[in-house]
């Protein structure tokens, strides 16, 4: 089986630039990789052998060695990744004041994503725009407490396994590169962040799925439902001693609830690791995506119009070497991200007209987390980004225009510091600190400072963060500086990045491990905000103009576990959030005080009822309110968003009932069937004006996992 495997990882690495046409040849290896889950051999996996957390374990003992010589017998590793997540509005505190969510692959299955951007539903902050049940078309997608909507723009990077894999000329997040079903979960920073990520003001980051544990192994899942709707995924996954492998598949495929608004999705991953010993270990990941989506006609246009169809194709794989002591862990991560991007039929009025961007990104990550004394974390790292891009415009009535960017490099070294200090028996403070350098090749350096401070006493705990963003110009900025043959890298120093300050104050509190609420204010200021000035060529507007965006955060989660027959667990969770203040100047002093994509108050929230043993009704809703569509240019001054371009309020309500099984005979540690409805309520919306989502939907599937 793993053969078949690494023969379709090996096609594509050869022709990178092209794409499957054969797509009966991918349904085909589709189905034969499901089949064979079955087939794999049944072994016994030493349930009775002791077992030990390689991050906690270690560190209670004085011989390493030995415990390494446990970790081989049999353990569950519970690195990064792997470990229980909370619900995804409840944020997880880290030393240095700052939050970020994570939406778990539970929850994912839970909310029968089929890509990534649905996957984001329910944290609070985070909304995203869709025209597709499936796939998404080009432009900006994901929005981040206001944050997003500018193009070309890098404000919202989007990531895998920690690095870049997004469209790299324009900015868009491109998440029909990257299979949900690859995901382990996803984290997402909602604001600047400069010890956990680089130029940016937000970030989205999908951990991946390996093989953790020892043993063997495979599970398949499938889902079908309306306008043909289907999706399916199989994976093997084995670990012995010191190696792991964790291969899968998946495919995502829908007709469309209109006529033009279908997607496809066909993915292959593979995840190897080997522990060199007790302190190192080695990780190789590659992954090949091939990928379309449709654009569905307005409300009211002609079905005979001129329509775009985007295909993605990319292979993406990192090379990392991870260490574990008991005062410092870290890595050192390789990447290589080839994306060949084809919006196909993109000017309305002429037909064959298409354009191509090609995309070519490698670099480094290297991290390290010290402890060198008692309370003590510090953290130093560096990243290493390049890209060489080019963008395709291929014309029926004019020449082609083919666009060379320059080699853009980035390093960005950074170093932060918390200490912890105990204050009495349950009193604690964490103050911290950390600054990250940018060192651009094409446009202007900048620093990236940071400050935090966290107090608590037992459960409770209050946060407080100050850091600044740095969100470079996209490199289609230059576009028409390039075709004319005058970019000259050196002038380009003169456009300084766009900058913002952001401040936060929060508290949390838990109550063992039954009920958490969290709160914070949020305050962001931008300034040096990018235009484009002439043709083309990229300034910054006068010292007067900003934005400014002023919000609270409100979210948490309660469980129960009676062990009744019809109430066996209950589980809440909800938040939301609400913008108080939104106002932005331009070069000409005009204010406005409205974004587009920013809902002045957005809500979530969800249930999970387990009864009769084997029964879970679970279900997920979602608000938003006042909610504007629209974009703000890259101009010297802002439009104001008047009324018409306001879209009517969402509700979504999404219902699923499943069924779970369980049969050690047949090695079966997990199965469950399953039915499910979205948009329960039959609502009519749509994120983007003249593009209507369909009402109510039903799907029905099913997992199984053998061990």
């Amino acid at each position: 089986m793993t053969n078949i495997f690494l023969r379709l990882m090996v096609f594509p690495v050869s022709r990178p630039g092209e794409f499957f046409s054969r797509r009966r040849a991918q349904l085909l290896a589709s189905i034969l990789f499901f089949l064979a889950i079955p087939l794999s051999p049944a072994q016994e996996t030493g349930a009775g052998e002791p077992s030990a957390d390689i991050n906690a374990e270690s560190k209670e003992t004085e011989d390493r060695e030995e415990d390494w010589s446990i970790l081989m017998e049999g353990e569950v590793l519970t690195i990064e990744g792997q470990m229980p997540q909370p619900a995804p509005v409840s944020p997880k505190n880290d030393n240095y004041g700052a939050q970020h969510n994570v939406v778990s692959a539970e929850q994912i299955r839970e909310q029968g994503s089929l890509d990534v951007l649905d996957a984001l539903r329910d944290v609070p902050g985070v909304m995203f725009g869709k025209r597709n049940i499936a796939g998404t078309n080009t432009g900006t997608s994901v929005y981040v407490r206001g944050r997003g909507y500018t193009h070309p723009s890098l404000d919202t990077t989007v990531s895998f396994d920690g690095v870049p894999r997004f469209g790299l000329i324009y900015g868009q997040s491109m998440t029909d590169s990257i299979p949900v079903f690859s995901a382990d979960s996803i984290e997402i920073y909602k604001y600047p962040q400069p010890s956990s990520f680089g130029a940016g003001y937000a970030s989205i980051n999908v951990i991946p799925r390996y093989m953790a544990e020892q043993g063997w192994e495979t599970e398949a899942g499938f889902s079908g439902g309306s306008f043909l709707t289907f999706g399916e995924d199989a994976s093997i996954g084995l670990r012995r001693g010191r190696f792991d492998i964790f291969a899968a598949q998946s495919m995502v495929s829908t007709q469309g609830h209109v006529v033009h608004s279908g997607a496809y999705q066909q993915s292959y991953y593979l995840n190897l690791g080997l522990w060199i010993n007790a302190y190192w270990n080695f990780r190789l990941l590659g992954n090949f995506v091939d990928a379309e989506t449709l654009q569905p006609p307005r409300t009211a246009q002609s079905k005979t119009d001129i329509l775009s169809t985007f295909k993605t194709g990319t292979f993406f794989t990192t090379a990392t070497l991870n260490n574990e002591y008991d005062n410092a862990a870290g890595h050192i991560k390789l990447y290589y991200n080839f994306t060949d991007f084809r919006w196909l039929d993109d000017d309305t009025r002429n037909a064959g007209d298409w354009s191509r961007q090609d995309l070519n990104a490698w670099g480094l990550r290297a991290k390290e987390v010290f402890s060198f004394w008692k309370g003590s974390d510090i953290t130093a790292g560096i990243d290493l980004d390049m890209n060489k891009t080019a963008n395709e415009d291929h014309n029926t009535v004019s020449p082609s225009v083919i666009t060379g960017f320059p080699l853009m490099t980035l390093v960005s070294p950074y170093l932060a510091m918390s200490q912890f200090f105990s204050l009495g028996e349950k009193f604690y403070v964490i103050p911290s600190g950390g600054l990250r350098t940018f060192i651009h090749t094409v446009w202007d350096n900048s620093l990236s400072p940071q400050a935090g401070l966290v107090f608590g006493y037992d459960s409770l705990e209050f946060n407080v963060n100050y850091a600044r963003g740095i969100i470079y110009p996209a490199p289609a900025n230059i576009q028409g500086l390039v075709n004319s043959g005058a970019a000259d890298t050196a002038d380009l120093k003169q456009a300084r990045p766009e900058t913002v300050h952001h401040i936060e104050g929060g508290v949390s509190y838990k109550w063992r491990s039954l009920a958490s609420v969290n709160a914070s204010y949020f305050y962001d200021d931008g300034r040096d905000r990018i235009v484009a000035a002439g043709p083309d060529i990229p300034g910054n507007v006068s010292s007067v103009s900003y934005f400014r965006i002023q919000g609270a955060e409100l979210g948490g989660s309660v469980s129960f576990t009676p062990d009744k027959l019809f109430l066996k667990r209950l589980e809440f969770f909800g938040g939301g959030t609400w913008i108080t203040n939104i106002s932005a100047k331009g070069e000409d002093s005009r204010e406005v005080n409205r974004m587009p994509y920013t809902p002045v108050f957005s809500m979530s929230a969800g249930f999970k009822w387990t009864f009769l043993h084997n029964f879970r009704l679970s279900g997920d809703y979602q608000m938003l309110n006042r909610l504007y569509a629209g974009n703000l240019q890259n101009t010297a001054s802002f439009t104001e968003l008047t009324e018409s371009a306001r879209l009517d309020d969402i509700h979504l309500l999404n219902l699923r009932l499943g069924y779970s099984l369980q049969y050690r005979p047949w090695h079966i540690e997990e199965g469950e069937v399953f039915a499910s409805l979205n948009n329960a309520l039959n609502r009519k919306y749509e994120y983007y004006a003249g593009y209507v989502m369909p009402g109510i939907t039903f799907t029905l599937g099913g997992r199984v996992k053998f061990k």
